[in-house]
């Protein structure tokens, strides 16, 4: 029997349920007791190379795109897709003006408690990409961690993230790319999340998704280094120093030569997606 294509409302509630569930399970955990060990926490996730000790496989795009931002104090910013908040109260911290909003409901209330734990000012509220409730040309920069996998499947979301940022605004996205065949092949292996409701994300889909925009630029990174994928992450203990990886810092520093082949750059399997208004 054919398979039946599920409408755009069906698959939203289906990404929700799906996120709603992981919040409840997981997301307070990623809020500890006091400012300084979240903020400790967070770096280490988030912004540490993976071949420096980092907790997640993610840091060192991640910890990119935050060093090319250099000074967000005072800016009006959007956590774009904004899961438990973790980014946003880590923006807000940082003196950046914060507004934030997810499609979990479960997600956004994670996010406003730790906003009252930390005592921060950032705005948390549910929305859907197609339908934000900001004004026009509000934000001088829209940000997403691992979001814009979600949200390109719909037909509204562009239009509407170029709307709210200001003139001259900039988005920016760190996302995993689908263009290299064996890179797609080890995932079957190491991807658990088959029902988030992911977009396999290509460069041709992303340039379509920002064709609206004024630049688009990509900046694709680690070829052999997504090989990381594959190495086991350390135990979460503030208490432990982080421990450099040696052998990925030579994968990493290996890629650098490899990648000043434009071919090969075709293949990389992660990206920063920067989108000016």
């Amino acid at each position: 029997m054919a398979k039946i294509a599920k409408t755009a409302e069906e698959t939203k509630q289906a990404e929700r349920e799906w996120h709603d569930a992981e919040h409840r399970l997981h997301a307070a955990s990623s809020y500890p007791g006091g400012t300084a060990e979240f903020v400790e926490t967070f770096k280490r996730v988030d912004l540490t190379d993976f071949c420096e000790g980092g907790w997640s496989y993610w840091g060192d795009s991640r910890a990119e795109a935050l060093k090319e931002l250099a000074n967000i104090q005072g800016m009006n910013v959007l956590d774009y897709g904004c899961g438990s908040g973790r980014l946003g109260i880590y923006l807000t911290l940082r003196g950046a003006n914060v507004w934030a909003f997810d499609l979990s409901a479960e997600g956004i209330k994670v996010a406003q408690d730790a906003a009252r734990q930390y005592g921060v000012l950032a705005k948390f509220e549910q929305m859907d990409a197609e339908d934000l409730r900001y004004p026009d040309d509000f934000f001088d920069l829209v940000i997403g961690f691992g979001v814009l996998h979600h949200v390109i499947k719909y037909a509204g979301a562009a239009s509407h993230l170029r709307r709210v940022l200001k003139p001259g605004g900039r988005a920016v996205f760190i996302e995993t790319l689908w263009d290299n065949p064996l890179i797609n092949f080890a995932r079957r292996f190491t991807t658990v999340d088959a029902g988030a409701g992911d977009t396999r994300l290509t460069e041709m889909g992303i340039c379509k998704f920002a064709r609206e925009f004024e630049q688009v630029c990509l900046e694709k990174r680690n070829f052999l280094y997504m090989l990381k994928r594959l190495a086991k992450l350390p135990e979460r203990n503030l208490a432990e120093p982080l421990r450099p990886r040696g052998f990925w810092r030579a994968v990493k520093s290996a890629d650098k030569v490899l990648l000043r082949s434009s071919l090969l750059r075709r293949y990389c399997g992660e990206v920063i997606v920067w989108l000016r208004k």
